[in-house]
């Protein structure tokens, strides 16, 4: 019993090491302390250690795809570069001095749909995902490879309708499109389609997939930021977004709900929301009771000229951190979690 009662402080000590070791949150070319909310331009000595983003358990939310940017086409996992080589080629290497290992990723040679975000990977807690979109009935192709590239889990599913019409070629409504991930799970949903609202979403574990027959403008994860909780549904004709979760459902008004973009982070009871549209500048950040939808607080949003492009939503103790992505660079907000108070920011 002595024993046990003096290696339970070291655990308890060791835990709380683990995740004083993820206070620096980069932001740009500068870091800032989550503790003591001092900027700092100086790197950290060991940045493998006190990177927030990619040590917390929100590191996959800052992996998502922006497809109106550069789509990524070169990651690392276990310290192996993954690169696309091309549209039937994927390479890896074997650091430090190995050389770039080759792998064939469409043997078939299927021409890739003329669509920004056709072909491109990222980063998983347990290997490497290649999402490649091809053109007309073959869909996208859903890769998950391990550190070797060695196939673990693939799925297909289509991205267009295709309408006979007599005596004419096929008509052809180009409806899914990817909108997020998390280190399991890959939603696509139909964004820019005026006819057609359906989602996919994808488990990248066994590539089983799950249909809903709506369109999202934002997910919900769990609170261990793997699963989805639940989704924004987006209803053009009703003007609002439907916040649907297990036990939960409630809905906010948005008259240009088919531009809307959420962004959300569950704490306890609270469910904190950065909305945004993709036609014009403007942010709001409010947290509301999970359960009954009722406002707890709206926030003080600092706006910076331009229009959003991407906006990163995640926590530190008893703060949220707002990251917004425009044209001319990044900025910072940081929030007291209690009362939704302003307490950093970059601008």
């Amino acid at each position: 019993m002595k024993k046990a009662l003096l290696t339970l402080p070291l655990i308890l000590l060791a835990g709380v090491v683990s995740v004083k070791a993820q206070n620096m949150y980069q932001i740009n070319n500068s870091w800032l302390d989550l503790e003591t909310l001092v900027k700092t331009d100086s790197v950290p000595q060991n940045i493998d250690s006190v990177n927030f983003k990619k040590l917390s358990k929100f590191a996959a939310r800052f992996n998502v795809v922006n497809l109106t940017g550069n789509t990524p086409k070169e990651t690392e996992y276990k310290g192996r570069p993954f690169k696309v080589v091309d549209e039937g080629h994927m390479s890896y290497r074997i650091p430090p001095n190995g050389k770039d290992v080759l792998i064939e990723t469409n043997k078939e040679d299927l021409p890739l749909d003329d669509v920004p975000g056709n072909d491109f990977i990222y980063p998983v807690s347990d290997g490497v995902v290649h999402i490649q979109r091809f053109e007309g009935k073959e869909g996208y192709r859903i890769t998950r490879v391990d550190e070797w590239c060695k196939v673990k889990a693939r799925q297909t599913i289509p991205h267009t309708l295709f309408t006979p019409v007599k005596d004419k070629d096929d008509f052809k409504t180009p409806y899914l499109f990817y909108f997020t991930h998390t280190d399991r799970f890959v939603a696509f949903t139909s964004l820019n389609s005026k006819s057609i609202h359906k989602t996919i979403v994808i488990d990248l574990k066994d590539g089983k997939t799950l249909p809903i027959e709506a369109t999202i403008s934002g997910v919900i994860r769990s609170d261990n930021e793997i699963a989805f909780k639940g989704y924004l549904l987006r209803d053009e004709t009703a003007k609002t977004v439907k916040i649907s979760m297990p036990g939960s459902s409630w809905a906010l008004r948005d008259n240009n709900v088919a531009k809307l973009v959420a962004e959300t982070v569950v704490s306890d009871s609270l469910l904190i929301m950065a909305r945004y549209h993709q036609s014009g500048p403007g942010i709001s950040l409010v947290a509301f009771n999970a359960q009954s939808g009722k406002p707890v607080w709206n926030a003080e949003v600092l706006q910076a000229t331009g229009i959003p492009s991407q906006i990163f939503l995640s926590m530190y103790k008893n703060r949220v951190m707002m990251e917004v992505a425009q044209p001319g660079g990044k900025y910072l907000e940081v929030f007291d979690l209690a009362n939704g108070k302003r307490v950093f920011s970059t601008l």
